[in-house]
């Protein structure tokens, strides 16, 4: 109130205070947790803060210069995933993270265990990018085909096609999530997991770090 700002500015102006207290709270909170400590950040999903914003960007340098090995884990809402025009959308703000962020990147199609036809969704689990630009120049009108193949080319190169389910109400699910996560910061198979969970999270309609 005092400062002006909606939930979106408020948020932004949160960020940016945290960025330039990275050194002093956040460095302070780190040194409470051991080597073999599970740390799991759970960031807003505005898109603005990974696309051109450099927070989340210096917020990943610091963890690393603190030895952390850090992997980012997407998360697009399952029920997000209507049409190829939304799948491509995702893709590109999934695509603009991990450019932005320079880290070992995973995506998740969250909240499988609600979706009510999990056929609707086989098709953009591991599509084919020929079968993806197909279907969008169907969607869309003929001005747009170079900008179609372009998309679906750019999205194929970083090897963004591909997203793994979660289904929170099997284990199994959860586990293959977590073992790619392991994988990704290497992460021992004897280490002692200890989750800790620091909970940044604002809803959002699209996805989420």
């Amino acid at each position: 109130e005092e400062l002006g700002l909606g939930p979106n500015g408020g948020l932004v102006y949160c960020m940016e205070h945290l960025e330039n207290n990275l050194d002093d709270w956040l460095a302070e909170e780190l040194d409470n947790y051991l080597d073999d400590d599970y740390l799991v950040f759970d960031c807003p999903g505005q898109i603005e803060l990974y696309s051109h914003m450099p927070v989340f960007k210096n917020f990943v340098e610091h963890l690393r210069r603190k030895n952390f090995n850090v992997c980012a884990v997407y998360l697009l809402d399952s029920q997000f995933m209507t049409d190829v025009t939304k799948f491509i959308s995702g893709c590109m703000s999934s695509l603009s993270a991990m450019v932005q962020l320079d880290v070992p990147h995973i995506n998740i199609l969250s909240k499988m265990d609600l979706v009510k036809s999990k056929k609707d969704l086989e098709d953009y689990l591991n599509p084919e990018p020929t079968a993806l630009l197909s279907e969008l120049n169907r969607h869309m009108a003929p001005q747009f085909q170079k900008l179609n193949k372009a998309l679906i080319e750019l999205v194929d190169e970083y090897g963004m096609v591909g997203f793994t389910p979660l289904d929170l109400r099997k284990e199994s699910s959860i586990q293959y999530v977590l073992s790619q996560i392991d994988n990704c910061i290497q992460y021992g198979e004897d280490a002692d997991v200890k989750v800790r969970d620091f909970d940044m999270d604002m809803d959002d309609d699209d996805g989420d770090m």
